[in-house]
């Protein structure tokens, strides 16, 4: 090979160099464009649900009379969404569940507390729904701490790989941000939340079979009474009108506790198990526990039936 063959070798190389250089890059600013523009999307949502929120809460305070803090509600609710519920360390799992249903009920507490210092007045029932559409609005900012955070390190460490993975989330973490969205949008409307599948399902029974109250009493929960085709039911859903889930677990170890000699089977109705592309109310037979959420409600059901 003569001096102009390894010439023309070198610039073939570096030409060959230079394109795959540029097309990496090219490829990085592709991914990280779309990426910003999730970013962009969801901090749209975050400040929406945030100004919903503040507005809820001046038009609730304005309609108590008086002079309305403005600026005092908006630094409040701002603060309040920053808030964190931390997770116990698992180090050691034993009694882990029970240190989780602590911090969520202290924090679900103070909470209320909050919003009940804001507007001393309301009724408890739109104290639920401002504390609801806090706790959308602070899953919403999270969301979108956490998708920066990953992405500013990813520029950082200028990781094509962490882009790439952090994009593939992206279309999967934007339906829980619609989600949450949608939530605060219901909460303001005031129309019910989610599938509401299990609190339609036992307020139909309730009607149904002139159930009556059973006078068990548990925070933010119904129990009823009634009878079916020489059956005797006792039906536990969340009290409302409010957002609360109730503390279902709290409710069957009372029912539990009065009837469980005679109580042959446990019912719980939830459209937790729906998969997409599957036909919206078909009803499908399980064997659990169906209860969503955190899983401290589910774990309490589990351990006082088995």
């Amino acid at each position: 090979m003569n001096g102009q063959g390894v010439l023309d070798l070198i610039t073939f190389m570096a030409i060959l160099a230079f394109f795959a250089y540029i097309s990496r890059e090219l490829e990085i600013r592709r991914v990280a464009g779309e990426i910003e523009l999730y970013l962009t999307l969801f901090k749209a949502a975050r400040d929406k649900a945030l100004s919903s929120t503040i507005r809820s809460f001046e038009e609730l305070s304005a309609r108590e009379g008086g002079r309305v803090d403005v600026s005092r509600i908006e630094n409040r609710v701002k603060a309040l969404i920053e808030a964190l519920v931390i997770t116990p360390t698992s180090l050691d799992p034993f009694g882990l569940v029970r240190k989780m249903r602590f911090f969520l009920r202290t924090a679900d507490l103070s909470l209320r507390r909050e919003v009940k210092r804001l507007v001393p007045h309301v009724a408890e029932s739109e104290a639920e729904t401002l504390a609801s559409m806090v706790e959308a609005s602070r899953a919403l900012n999270y969301i979108y701490k956490v998708v920066n955070h990953s992405y500013a390190l990813a520029k950082k460490f200028k990781s094509y790989w962490l882009l790439l993975q952090l994009n593939a989330l992206l279309p999967f973490i934007a339906e829980e941000v619609r989600a949450f969205e949608n939530a605060v949008d219901a909460l303001v409307k005031h129309v019910p939340i989610g599938d509401s599948a299990g609190p339609l399902t036992v307020g139909t029974l309730i009607r149904e079979i002139g159930a009556r109250d059973s006078g068990i009493d548990v925070e933010d929960t119904s129990v009823y009474v009634g009878r079916l085709r020489d059956r005797q039911l006792v039906l536990v859903k969340a009290r409302g009108p409010g957002s609360t889930t109730g503390r279902l677990d709290e409710a069957l170890r009372k029912v539990l506790a009065i009837w469980g000699g005679s109580a042959s089977l446990v019912i719980t109705v939830d459209a937790l198990v729906k998969l997409e592309g599957e036909k919206s109310g078909e009803v499908v037979e399980g064997y659990g526990v169906a209860i969503g959420g955190t899983g401290v409600e589910k774990y309490g059901v589990e351990e006082v039936l088995t």
